[in-house]
């Protein structure tokens, strides 16, 4: 009897073995998709959503006393939801009056951008960014370097921007 207990042993053994791997396999797919979502898109899409939000925050933060009004309804084009509405109001009751008053006009430029998050519809991309700005007041270039986690939402083909907040700094 222990002649045959040995190739029995032997058999389930390698059944187990098999099984385990197999199990390996599947979990390692299972969580690369399912609970990894920013393993679900390609690198185009990644690339997509660092344009908008690059595009977006130029767009957001570029403007110039004779063209403002203009400047803030192309950026508005950009944007969804709750900050579409924070944007609209903070730009009718500041940013245009100051724009045209002070002179002020502000140039922004990307830096270095990369994205932090792509979902399917969600993603979050982390922008560097330098802003000029100049007044009637101070027409040297007063320039600010900042960093912004800007949110952005898929609406039908295209990525809007629904979130854009100054990341704090820690030290």
């Amino acid at each position: 009897m222990s002649t045959d207990a040995s190739p029995k042993s032997r058999r389930l053994l390698v059944v187990l073995g098999a099984l385990t791997v197999v199990t390996a396999v599947l979990a390692g797919v299972l969580y690369f998709t399912l609970y990894r979502p920013d393993q679900r898109v390609d690198d185009t899409v990644r690339a997509a959503v660092t344009d908008t939000a690059s595009q977006g925050a130029i767009a957001l933060l570029s403007y110039g006393p004779d063209t403002v009004e203009n400047d803030v309804g192309a950026a508005k084009e950009r944007l969804t939801g709750e900050f579409l509405d924070y944007y609209t109001q903070f730009t009718t009751d500041v940013v245009v009056p100051a724009a045209k008053e002070s002179q002020v006009a502000t140039q922004a430029t990307v830096a270095a951008s990369g994205p932090v998050e792509v979902a399917a519809d969600t993603a979050t991309v982390l922008l560097f960014v330098n802003q000029s700005t100049t007044s009637a007041a101070k027409p040297e270039p007063a320039v600010t370097a900042t960093s912004i986690s800007v949110e952005l939402t898929k609406s039908g083909d295209d990525w809007l921007i629904s979130g854009f907040d100054p990341v704090q700094a820690h030290g």
